[in-house]
């Protein structure tokens, strides 16, 4: 634990922000039946994780998504898993051009979310990424197909005790979010 508190102080220091209401926003395919995945796998993004910088802040990020992977019935199987899973945190502002970075495109199903650019199969586009933006990001291993996007805002704070609280209940709405709505669905 102390080495995770001293990696969120470093993370800090450079990513300071103002303390803002913290927001979600979660888009997915509507037409996934989502129960059908059994596996996962994790993709690192060196560009957009903290994995190389922040390691410890990095894993704490992982197990809290893993846990609702887990607890959904999923089982990690770096082999041949049904759904890639990957983060993407910014310390800064920062436009990134992305040109089908993962092999992946958007299905049918998808709505217009606020993080998200052109809905297209290939190409480049261009999305700014604020400073204290955290997107989680799911797409199908065989159809290369996006699946599920969760952004959640103003995750860092100067406390580095408060900062793993808003990744921790960051991550916990955009759980909470995403089933209230596949509930609305299925009504």
């Amino acid at each position: 634990m102390k080495n995770a508190t001293i990696g969120i102080v470093i993370l800090l220091a450079l990513a300071a922000s103002p303390v803002a209401a913290q927001k979600v926003y979660v888009d997915y395919d509507t037409y996934v039946d989502f129960d059908s995945f059994k596996s996962f796998a994790w993709v690192d993004t060196n560009t957009t994780s903290l994995k190389l910088d922040y390691p410890e802040v990095d894993s704490m990020i992982k197990n809290n998504i893993e846990y609702y992977m887990v607890k959904g019935g999923m089982i990690e199987d770096l082999k041949d898993p049904d759904v890639y899973v990957t983060y993407h945190a910014s310390t800064s502002d920062q436009t990134q051009l992305m040109t089908s970075t993962f092999g992946y495109g958007y299905g049918a199903g998808w709505s217009w979310g606020p993080y998200w650019g052109p809905m297209m199969t290939s190409g480049t586009i261009a999305t700014d990424f604020k400073k204290g933006t955290m997107i989680i990001d799911i797409w199908d291993a065989r159809k290369k197909e996006a699946l599920f996007r969760g952004t959640i805002t103003n995750v860092y704070v100067n406390d580095p005790l408060k900062v793993i609280k808003k990744i921790d209940n960051g991550i916990d709405k955009v759980v909470k979010k995403f089933r209230e709505m596949r509930a609305k669905e299925k009504k």
